[in-house]
């Protein structure tokens, strides 16, 4: 089954065309590892997945629904209504975790299902004490964000993604803001969602977690797609000088 697919997105800030004419599938269960140096286009691409950024043109589907299209100067076809509703398809973690600082990581991990999906408080909370369980984090439920490390924030982030119940997962370089002692224990928890078969969209420089973890890799590059590839293909013998380059830098 096709989870998401995207054509010929073009997007651009002011004179910077970002992405140009870019095109993609991501099947049922695949984890794709989006890599390529800083301003490629990587992380503007992943937010035009769940709508934070709105395309210039393209076209983009997810589980064959129609949720952004447009032509050149025109708005977008898709109803707000309609996109918010597939939206909740799609879970988010970001790099900087964006919790909510005024409220435990319990609070943090229901707030969403409550207030969006008007889910029972109490259906809410043991939902989150098992996410917490399955993170790893079930004895930090009553801690502000303040008092854990930043490993165990991007859990949480996490576990609050999981409990939007999401179809797909984006992660926005989810270990950069990392000391590398940490990074261990968040991919640790990103490989676990991957063998239970979670489809996942990672953008990433965590080469390790690319070459082991991922079904693909794609690599741009100045808002195009260079490769769309087996892990050990992209890594071991790309085929473009560019890619060969990038990988000899970044100590594969």
């Amino acid at each position: 089954m096709q989870m998401l697919k995207a054509e010929n997105i073009i997007k651009s800030f002011g004179s910077h065309r970002v992405l140009n004419s870019v095109s993609l599938e991501i099947n049922k269960g695949e984890v794709i590892a989006v890599i390529g140096p800083s301003g490629s286009g990587k992380s503007t691409l992943l937010r035009c997945f769940n709508g934070l950024e709105e395309i210039d043109s393209g076209m983009i589907l997810i589980e064959n629904e129609t949720f952004s299209c447009k032509e050149p100067g025109m708005k977008d076809t898709v109803k707000h209504g309609a996109k918010r509703a597939m939206q909740k398809k799609i879970g988010m973690v970001f790099q900087n975790f964006n919790l909510f600082p005024h409220r435990t990581v319990l609070e943090n991990i229901i707030e969403a299902p409550v207030t969006v999906n008007k889910m029972n408080k109490k259906e809410a909370v043991q939902m989150a004490e098992l996410l917490l369980e399955k993170v790893g984090l079930a004895d930090k439920k009553n801690s502000y964000p303040s008092k854990i490390s930043g490993g165990q924030k991007q859990r949480v982030a996490i576990a609050r993604a999981l409990g939007m119940n999401p179809d797909i997962m984006l992660f926005d370089e989810p270990t950069s803001a990392l000391d590398p002692e940490l990074t261990g224990e968040v991919l640790k928890t990103m490989t676990d969602l991957a063998r239970e078969k979670m489809t996942m969209f990672v953008v990433t420089h965590e080469m390790r977690f690319a070459a082991e973890i991922a079904d693909r890799i794609i690599f741009m590059d100045d808002g195009i797609i260079l490769a769309d590839d087996k892990p050990d293909k992209i890594l071991t013998s790309p085929d473009h000088f560019r890619i060969k380059s990038f990988i000899e830098k970044v100590g594969q």
